[in-house]
């Protein structure tokens, strides 16, 4: 009897031994998991063009060309929490044979990341952006909202300010004068960016 209470004593410290270890394991492996770089962007430069067509009677294709310039909120939120980055478009576009200047001001929201983060910084991977913005275009535009999702083909070993990513934005502008008014577009890019944890060399 009091062998096999001694037996069954020293399985039950064997066990809860085995599963301490396996949590700490487990803990361990948490911490040292692959980190997202790319939810928000210290410093983001770009270059765009494309075109798309106005919701007039009848549409019209459209153009345009411009720049994208990045930078963080400054809403950091504690150890662990995140910042999120404002972008500044810049733009020349012609909508129905109406040339005109544009600025428009636009949180990048991280939507969607895949594949998840990777111990292989040279590995690609497709990060999806949300990007409501306000702005202001010349022409008789006026004052308009918008709504973009930027599709970004990122790596982290790139996210240095120095080597060239694509992106694809698909855009839709709603002026205040006449919502139903707006225009669409398709936008291709190439833009350099700082990762969120990265500093200038």
């Amino acid at each position: 009897m009091k062998r096999a209470y001694g037996i069954t004593m020293m399985l039950l410290i064997l066990a809860s031994a085995c599963a301490l270890g396996q949590q700490q394991e487990a803990s361990t492996a948490q911490k040292n998991a692959p980190y997202d770089q790319s939810n928000w962007l210290t410093l983001l430069a770009a270059a765009e063009a494309g075109g798309g067509w106005d919701s007039g009677s009848p549409r019209q294709a459209t153009a345009l060309g411009g720049v994208k310039l990045g930078w963080p909120g400054g809403f950091y939120s504690g150890p662990g929490g995140r910042d999120v980055t404002f972008t500044l478009d810049l733009g020349y576009d012609r909508v129905r044979t109406a040339n005109g200047f544009s600025a428009e001001l636009s949180p990048m929201l991280p939507v969607f990341r895949f594949p998840k983060p990777q111990r292989d910084e040279n590995k690609n991977y497709v990060r999806v952006y949300a990007e409501p913005g306000l702005g202001y275009r010349s022409a008789g535009f006026g004052g308009y909202g918008s709504a973009k999702v930027m599709i970004a083909f990122f790596s982290d070993s790139r996210l240095n300010f120095r080597t060239p990513s694509p992106y694809i934005e698909l855009q839709r502008r709603f002026p205040f004068n006449s919502p139903l008014q707006g225009d669409n577009r398709l936008v291709f890019g190439i833009m350099v960016a700082l990762c969120n944890h990265c500093g200038l060399d």
